[in-house]
């Protein structure tokens, strides 16, 4: 069978070594050698990589986040917990367009500092949402849990925030804004 195979008449130009059944043969046998990130993406980790690269991508985008609604309860990060009652869009007297959040504090009204202190990480959430609207003015309305069985009553303090023309956010105390009104 040797002689056979090598008295066939080869075509003339590129000459193989093998004929074609043996390249066949060759391809079937010799495993393919991948390299070490194509066996970690193919295994256990490749989807699990991807799932936490696409949550981590997805949370970066602030503007995806959930507005703030009624009823819904913030856990600030001193602990404290804050019941939003509202989110509403108000016009002042002189035709300016802002944004109220009311939330419910467990603090007093009376405890001032503790109060702002509250007011400024309710600001952090929902300043967020002031922005996507457009508004260049917001109120957090700070209210106590209402006291009373069959007549309520509450106490609450604003908190008035008012963008820069640089873009920055103040919040204007209460002398500032009786002043521009």
């Amino acid at each position: 069978m040797a002689l056979s195979w090598a008295r066939k008449k080869r075509p003339t130009g590129i000459r193989f070594a093998y004929d074609s059944s043996t390249i066949t043969m060759l391809a079937k046998i010799v495993p393919l050698r991948l390299s070490p990130a194509t066996y970690f993406m193919n295994g256990r980790f490749g989807p699990t990589l991807l799932l936490v690269f696409a949550c981590l991508l997805l949370s970066a985008i602030p503007s995806l986040a959930a507005p703030l609604v009624a009823n819904e309860t913030l856990k600030l990060s001193t602990g404290r917990i804050a019941k939003i009652l509202s989110v509403s869009k108000i016009e002042y007297t002189t035709g300016v367009m802002a944004l109220m959040v009311r939330y419910q504090t467990s603090l007093s009204v009376d405890e001032r500092k503790a109060l702002s202190d509250e007011v400024d990480e309710v600001w952090a959430v929902a300043q967020k949402d002031v922005e996507r609207y457009g508004f260049d003015k917001a109120i957090i309305s700070s209210n106590e849990v209402p006291k009373g069985i069959f007549i309520t009553a509450s106490r609450m303090w604003n908190f008035i925030y008012e963008k820069g023309p640089d873009g920055k956010w103040t919040r204007l105390n209460r002398a500032d804004f009786m002043a521009a009104q």
